[in-house]
């Protein structure tokens, strides 16, 4: 039980850097941490990969300005990890979304990956 609380904790605190690298155009930790078969459904129904998604936000075509966290939890299923939250994101300087997401990680190699992430408008 203690560990499936540890590993929990690892989750969110590694969802909240992934904001963090974002908003501060810390690509390269992102791309680090999305699995190479990584699927992001957008709030759109869009699906992107890994390597679109990325090469997106390297150009600066979409750009996180900040992100306010309303709130999250996660489940671990041993090398799987469910998170789900709500937040306030602002990109491209102009354009607010109240999201609610779903975000999926697995651990290959003993590193967690976000393998899926699934967002949704509305809260």
């Amino acid at each position: 039980m203690e560990d499936t609380i540890n590993t929990s904790k690892e989750i969110l605190n590694l969802s909240l850097d992934k904001f963090k690298w974002k908003t501060s155009g810390q690509i390269d930790r992102v791309q680090e941490l999305f699995d190479d078969d990584l699927v992001f459904i957008h709030i759109t129904g869009h699906i992107t990969t890994k390597k679109e998604w990325i090469n997106q936000l390297k150009s600066g075509s979409f750009v996180y300005n900040k992100i306010e966290l309303k709130e999250h939890s996660a489940k671990v299923y041993g090398d799987t990890a469910v998170l789900v939250g709500k937040a306030l994101f602002t990109v491209n300087g102009v354009s607010k979304y109240n999201l609610v997401y779903t975000e999926v990680y697995t651990k290959k190699n003993n590193q967690w990956k976000l393998v899926n992430l699934h967002t949704t408008s509305g809260y």
